[in-house]
């Protein structure tokens, strides 16, 4: 395992798991193997990037005995794989759920961690689990003050900060160089685009349905800077630190 990535922002429906599930896909089209967990309790990771017809398994189930750990790992779009967690960060930390943790590991290359908005209990959990976490946010005052203490955070618990992904980019209360400003590293303006909501009603990746969008391409350009991140931090050390540090978080 290369690398763990929690996604964050600061608050509800600011487009994380839209850009989770893009990235996921885009990083498994460049031979990596991808594995998100998702945190969510609407489990919208799961639903964007895997057709589930039934009420899914989770892990949950696993912790009650319902479920193997091979039923809860669903293949989705590009063979991104999908652990519904079924139970937030916190629970998820105490349910002895080792061997799952441990398949993760063995199976991704990248992993990425979804989680509900906002900076609370769960994102500082998923920033301690992860080697590195990424923001996004919509250019609001409400979203920049939430934000703001995310870099000293990360610092804190020893996680890289990649930067921020403004998103759903108009004329909004904040300009994006105070965003650089205040927080650093804005790494991709993401412009407002009905295709992107209507993408996400329909459960789709934006990146299939409007392949040549303005949008698209930007996610596109934000993988492959995180595939030339993740390519700089290669090595035997660093697959040793994110395993180490997503036991310490998930399996204490």
């Amino acid at each position: 395992m290369k690398e763990v990535l929690a996604v964050v922002s600061g608050k509800e429906s600011e487009g994380k798991t839209t850009l989770v599930t893009n990235l996921a896909v885009l990083m498994a089209q460049k031979d990596y193997r991808v594995i998100v967990i998702d945190f969510d309790p609407s489990l919208p990771a799961l639903s964007s990037l895997c057709r589930i017809d039934d009420i899914p398994l989770t892990a949950k189930n696993v912790l009650d005995g319902f479920a193997t750990i091979e039923d809860i790992i669903y293949i989705g779009i590009s063979g991104v794989e999908v652990v519904p967690a079924g139970m937030s960060i916190k629970e998820f930390r105490k349910a002895e759920l080792r061997d799952l943790v441990e398949t993760v590991a063995e199976s991704a290359d990248i992993l990425f961690l979804d989680i509900p908005g906002g900076i609370g209990e769960d994102a500082v959990l998923a920033i301690y689990a992860s080697t590195s976490v990424m923001a996004v946010m919509e250019p609001e005052v409400e979203s920049l003050k939430t934000l703001l203490l995310l870099p000293r955070i990360a610092e804190k618990l020893k996680a890289d900060f990649v930067g921020v992904v403004v998103n759903k980019k108009r004329d909004g209360e904040v300009e994006v160089d105070d965003v650089d400003t205040l927080i650093g590293n804005v790494i991709a303006e993401i412009p407002y685009n009905e295709a992107v909501k209507k993408s996400s009603a329909s459960g789709s990746p934006i990146i299939f349905p409007s392949p040549e969008s303005e949008v698209s391409k930007i996610l596109n350009e934000v993988a492959e800077a995180l595939s030339v991140w993740i390519s700089s931090l290669e090595g035997e050390r660093k697959e040793l630190v994110a395993r180490s540090r997503l036991f310490k978080a998930l399996c204490p």
